[in-house]
């Protein structure tokens, strides 16, 4: 994809996804020294679905375990609220659907916003320790997107943005990319494999640069 004759990088990420959301930073500085170079675009990955939905109770261990290197080697921390009221409680049901469902809704609504967006959707569970499930939590962002409660409700049932969002999931595999966040540039019909991972603002640039260049 070109739009407006600029190349795109798509930023493969899923509101589930930690290192996801300790790449957020890293985004927002890419986006800001890249957007008059770029479209960027933000497509969710489809990290847990299908028979992997459960409850979040049976990875918690795991998860906080995995935590003091995700801090050391990004400095972003999860607030208290996701420790307390996601991890500890257990009884969260980790689904990417919804919140990929609301990030579609978005991106239609704000084209050049999906970075944003897309960061503010994962502070709600990372940050404030909500349920991704409860489509109450998003009202606060969809408000400030121009929807009233009505409008973003009916957007949330109707079948078009989960039917994005599956498109979404299918494109992600077709690429073959199993692990996020990752990262694709796609300049005329080529496409780049940017990062596979996490990387951080000065790591990206010359992967960037290079694209820009063929």
């Amino acid at each position: 994809m070109t739009t407006n004759n600029k190349p795109t990088l798509f930023y493969i990420s899923d509101a589930l996804c930690g290192w996801c959301f300790a790449m957020g930073p890293q985004i927002e500085k890419l986006h800001a020294a890249y957007a008059d170079k770029f479209h960027f675009e933000v497509l969710s990955g489809g990290m847990i679905l299908g028979e992997r939905v459960g409850p979040i109770g049976s990875m918690a261990s795991y998860i906080k375990q995995a935590m003091p290197r995700l801090n050391e080697i990004t400095g972003v921390k999860m607030g208290e609220p996701y420790f307390t009221e996601v991890l500890d409680k257990g009884t969260y049901i980790s689904n990417s659907e919804p919140p990929a469902i609301v990030l579609s809704i978005f991106k239609e609504l704000r084209p050049d916003q999906q970075v944003k967006y897309a960061k503010a959707i994962q502070d709600l569970q990372f940050k404030e320790g909500k349920d991704f499930n409860q489509i109450e939590i998003y009202l606060p962002l969809a408000q400030e997107a121009g929807l009233t409660e009505e409008q973003f409700r009916e957007r949330f049932a109707d079948e078009k943005y989960r039917m994005l969002a599956q498109q979404e999931f299918a494109q992600v595999q077709a690429w073959g990319i199993q692990g996020f966040p990752s990262m694709v540039a796609q300049n005329g019909e080529q496409l780049y494999l940017v990062t596979r991972g996490y990387a951080k603002f000065e790591d990206l640039t010359p992967a960037l640069d290079q694209v820009l260049a063929q």
